[in-house]
């Protein structure tokens, strides 16, 4: 009987041995998952490689450029949904806002995130010169390759890569101590692999797009690679101007600043191919009709666009994209519904969401109908990119806003909201007016990245 009761404590030991250890390794996976949960909200997920660090040397930093910059709970549920927002961690993405403004020169209010001891060590302008210093040989910046993160202690490094003609690079090594402020950051130089399908140069060509009496003059705008073949012809964008009477550069303001060649030269840089026209009230403003409705003065010549380069044999006719600025935008449903199987995307700039129906002449089968819920009623898939600068004061951020709310649920739908930057993607001066536009500048480089990647991207 002894025996029998010792048999029967051994055992019931051994059980209670047994649940506690498994239940101690389930507490312990319980725990790993959520610290890295943790880690992944709070942005410090490591990938790549990095240097340590949190020493002195050069900051960084301004006031224009971004994309959405907080993971927060509307972003995520556009993630969970098939739209996209750059989801890099939020060191990642601040690592890469202030490389942008670095680059256009712009490196005072950051300043006012740099901790000590940096703080002290730099302020804007040494830092402007430093990057001058290292990129003066490197030629023209193409734009942001990536970014790499390592945890390394308290410390998070962030090297951003950037990218110049000729497969030159730079790099920027933001270091952010436990608080995540920025402690430290250097400037290098790095020679970069070959980007494929990318040209670092560009030709552009007089063409004629539209038909009798109407033929507006335009320009293609195509990369030269080094390489070509049917498998890496360019996508190619169809360019159209936000005022209904712009040239084909899209010229604007005192300083004849010129968005849409901007736009087509920094595209054709970065590999993409694109087409922009006169508008026709520029070319014939005293033969068009002033009463015209819009599908004369924007829908017939940007369809005409569209099949000229659908039959453009250097060009992929399957990556074929409408960019529209400011208000022709408004009528993107009218622009691509009936030439939807020949546009592969479409990129709106500085768009109010908006419901339109124009009728021409009063002549009902005339009438254009264009209604931003378009995209979520009966093209919910159909690829969309929506841009904004948050300085914009013809299209405020609100209707940045309202786009994500219309567009909520929606597959296949980017934002990029750019800080500091106006309706034409310049840096803003702060006027609430046409004169925002008069001082020279060109479109934000890092927004021309933005929109190449996206013409680039798998949206299967």
């Amino acid at each position: 009987m002894k025996r029998i009761i010792l048999i029967a404590i051994v055992l019931f030991v051994a059980f209670f041995a047994i649940w506690f250890i498994v239940d101690r390794w389930e507490v312990g996976q319980r725990e790993e998952i959520t610290q890295t949960e943790d880690r992944e909200v709070l942005g410090l997920t490591a990938s790549g490689s990095s240097v340590s660090g949190a020493g002195t040397s050069e900051s960084a930093s301004g006031e224009a450029v971004s994309e959405v910059e907080e993971l927060d709970a509307a972003d995520q549920a556009l993630a969970a949904t098939g739209s996209s927002v750059s989801y890099e961690s939020e060191l990642a993405q601040r690592s890469r806002t202030y490389s942008t403004q670095i680059v256009s020169g712009l490196t005072q209010s950051v300043m006012d995130d740099v901790a000590e001891p940096l703080a002290s060590q730099t302020d804007a302008e040494r830092m402007r010169t430093t990057y001058e210093n290292v990129t003066a040989d490197l030629g023209t910046y193409i734009g942001i390759e990536g970014t790499e993160e390592l945890v390394e202690g308290q410390y998070t490094n962030v090297t951003v890569t950037l990218r110049f003609e000729g497969d030159q690079g730079a790099t920027i090594r933001y270091v952010y101590d436990g608080e995540y402020k920025l402690v430290g950051m250097w400037f290098d130089t790095v020679k970069l692999s070959a980007a494929p399908d990318k040209g670092s140069k560009y030709t552009e060509e007089d063409i004629k797009v539209g038909h009798t009496p109407y033929v507006l003059d335009g320009k293609l705008t195509l990369p030269v690679t080094d390489t070509v073949s049917i498998s890496n012809k360019p996508p190619v964008v169809v360019l159209v101007s936000d005022s209904d009477d712009a040239d084909m550069d899209g010229t604007v303001g005192s300083s004849a600043n010129k968005p849409l060649r901007d736009m087509a030269r920094g595209l054709a840089l970065r590999g993409v191919a694109s087409v922009r026209v006169n508008r026709r009230r520029f070319q014939f403003p005293d033969t068009v009709d002033k009463d015209a409705g819009v599908r004369e003065y924007l829908l017939k010549d940007v369809w005409a666009a569209i099949d000229s380069v659908n039959y453009e044999a250097r060009v992929d006719s399957d990556r074929v994209f409408v960019l529209c600025w400011g208000k022709s935008g408004e009528y993107m449903q009218a622009l691509v519904e009936k030439r939807i199987r020949r546009v592969a995307g479409g990129i709106l700039i500085g768009t109010k969401p908006t419901s339109h129906i124009d009728m021409d002449y009063d002549d009902e089968s005339e009438k254009v109908e264009s209604d931003a819920k378009f995209f979520i009623n009966k093209q919910s898939t159909w690829p969309l990119m929506i841009l904004q600068g948050d300085a914009d004061f013809e299209t405020p951020e609100k209707h940045f806003e309202k786009w994500q709310s219309i567009l909520t649920g929606r597959a296949h739908t980017s934002y990029h909201l750019y800080k500091g930057l106006g309706h034409y993607l310049f840096l803003s001066r702060g006027n609430t007016d046409a004169r925002d536009y008069d001082a020279a500048d060109s479109v934000n480089t890092g927004a021309i990245t933005d929109i190449a990647n996206w013409c680039f991207d798998d949206k299967s």
